[in-house]
């Protein structure tokens, strides 16, 4: 019986596919397609022809978002089936009505294009890092033991190599070679350069080569470095075909690799990394004095736009922020306002499925309260486009309840020391700054949901 159920399946699936593709105006009308951790990415060639109403009705499809130039469709947990059955489908080339559009939309786009496929391999390892944490505070294990010292080095190389993993899905994002990006990137953390750098500074020279006698190339260190990743393979974009066009035919497939492979190394380590380096600089200072002028009022816009942010899906924005901040100052304190928010949005779902469960379906209290559990777990798109965005009020109950936490908690300064999934999983990791720390935490995380349903209850009525 078991292969028949899954042709069945797939038959099933095949025909959802079919309806998504017809709703997106067709084959044809699609450019490209990304997946973050739960919703497909569509890149249209003409927004309009997307039927909102048609994908909605779709099995399997929990909401559609029409915004920052895509059409998101959100699917959940089974994002990456739907995905992998997709790929592919894309036959349109770029066109300049696309490339047209408004900076921010293509800005939003360009990130949530790089940083949707990363969070799983970072959540993982900071997971695992922030497991340590706890476990190593609880005297559970020893931070001495071999256990701890070969966990702990697996995940801080995930890390260390942020910038392999960020040039990958920036090259898909930039359409250039994945493996050309990984060279670049690889050319970045070269160790030789690294030692190299280490001798002189010993030595007490300046950490610096000079290439062909003129190209000065500053020998820093750019592991964990996401900006300067991202520059580079935007460079070998515009450099690939420049190359490709001056190569004759036959020589293409050695001496265009070889070129542009050489000539953006050396010109990203010259002066487009430090530029970056320059710009992530930048950036954490811009945030750190907006926390240091006022990290009430920080903590409080940052929490109230929080549920606001995932449903128009630009809450990715938010992730090389934090983790430019942990590679500059070790913490960072956006990331617990972000599980606050998500805490938030399932205290406001489960208010509801409290005030609907008497005169509700079985069904439909099915699902509000399994959206409530999987927004506790860290995925709150079935409880935003399931619920909240059926009842705006509680949507606005917990983006209050999280503006006020989210204030509390950048006062007293709840932080992280790793990137982690916005989660109750999440808790042990703030073991690692401290008891202190983690007891804040948990007071925000309780206080949140708590607030967050009280606040429900009152404003909506589910009659």
């Amino acid at each position: 019986m078991a292969p028949t159920k899954s042709v069945h399946n797939h038959s099933e699936m095949s025909e959802h596919l079919q309806l998504l593709i017809k709703a997106l105006g067709g084959q044809e009308n699609i450019v490209n397609i990304t997946h973050c951790m739960t919703r497909l990415r569509f890149k249209l060639v003409k927004d309009e022809l997307a039927n909102k109403s048609e994908l909605e009705k779709i099995k399997g499809v929990k909401g559609v978002v029409l915004s920052q130039g895509q059409t998101q469709v959100v699917i959940g947990v089974d994002v990456e089936k739907w995905y992998n059955e997709l790929s592919g489908i894309s036959q349109v080339d770029e066109v300049s009505e696309i490339e047209n559009r408004k900076l921010f939309q293509n800005a939003m786009r360009v990130v949530a294009g790089i940083f949707g496929p990363v969070v799983p391999a970072i959540a993982g390892a900071g997971m695992l890092m922030g497991l340590l944490s706890g476990l190593i505070a609880t005297n559970v294990i020893s931070e001495s033991s071999d256990t701890v010292f070969f966990f702990r080095s697996i995940s801080v190389a995930v890390f260390f190599f942020l910038p392999m993993l960020v040039s990958f899905s920036s090259a898909k994002v930039f359409k250039v070679n994945e493996y050309l990006a990984l060279a670049v990137a690889s050319a970045m953390l070269a160790p030789k350069l690294i030692d190299k750098a280490a001798m002189l500074k010993a030595a007490g020279s300046s950490p610096e080569l000079n290439v062909f006698g003129i190209v000065p190339i500053e020998l820093m260190g750019y592991g964990g470095a996401i900006v300067p990743a991202i520059l580079a393979v935007w460079v070998l974009s515009k450099i690939t075909p420049l190359v490709d066009r001056l190569v004759p035919s036959s020589a293409k497939p050695v001496i265009t690799p070889l070129l542009a492979f050489a000539v953006t190394s050396t010109v990203v380590l010259s002066f487009v990394a430090p530029a970056g380096m320059w710009v992530s600089n930048g950036a954490g200072w811009v945030v750190s004095s907006l926390l240091e002028i006022s990290p009430t009022l920080t903590g409080f816009v940052f929490g109230l736009t929080r549920p606001i942010t995932i449903v128009f899906g630009i809450h990715h924005s938010m992730t090389p922020i934090s983790l430019n901040n942990f590679a500059l100052y070790g913490k960072d304190l956006l990331m617990p306002i972000m599980c606050l928010g998500n805490m938030a949005i399932a205290g406001a779902t489960v208010a509801v499925w409290y005030k609907q469960r008497k005169h509700s379906s079985k069904e439909q209290s099915s699902i509000t309260v399994s959206s409530g559990i999987t927004a506790i777990l860290g995925i709150t798109e079935p409880a935003l486009f399931g619920v909240l965005t059926k009842y705006t009020k509680a949507l606005l109950a917990a983006s209050v309840a999280a503006g006020v936490f989210g204030a509390i908690s950048a006062t007293i300064d709840t932080h992280l020391t790793t990137y982690i999934l916005s989660s109750i999983f999440s808790v042990p990791a703030y073991l690692a700054g401290g008891l202190q720390n983690f007891i804040q935490a948990i007071f925000g995380i309780v206080g949140v949901f708590v607030l967050s349903f009280i606040l429900t209850s009152i404003v909506v009525k589910t009659e």
